[in-house]
């Protein structure tokens, strides 16, 4: 299984409420992540990186955890914020 498909496997199912993901890959073939779900509502930014990074570091080794750039997670409502600012 491709690394972009395994990623978006794994951030299906680590109990977000109805995740919405958006993947992209770096030209050097690393990935970043938007990652939007309710389940942030009422969470500081750094809430909702650990509670991600904690999930994942049990899910993946190093060398793929090291595939990941960055996760910028929001809720839908930030993400309509966002969507309506540009």
């Amino acid at each position: 299984m491709e690394f972009r498909q395994e990623l978006e496997s794994i951030l299906s199912r680590i109990g977000l409420e109805n995740p919405i993901l958006e993947i992209d890959m770096t030209p050097a073939g690393r990935f970043g992540e938007f990652v939007i779900s309710e389940t942030f509502s009422g969470m500081s930014h750094i809430e909702r990186q650990n509670m991600l990074w904690e999930r994942l570091d049990k899910m993946l080794d190093e060398e793929k955890r090291l595939k990941i750039v960055g996760l910028l997670t929001m809720t839908p409502a930030e993400a309509e914020d966002a969507d309506s600012d540009e």
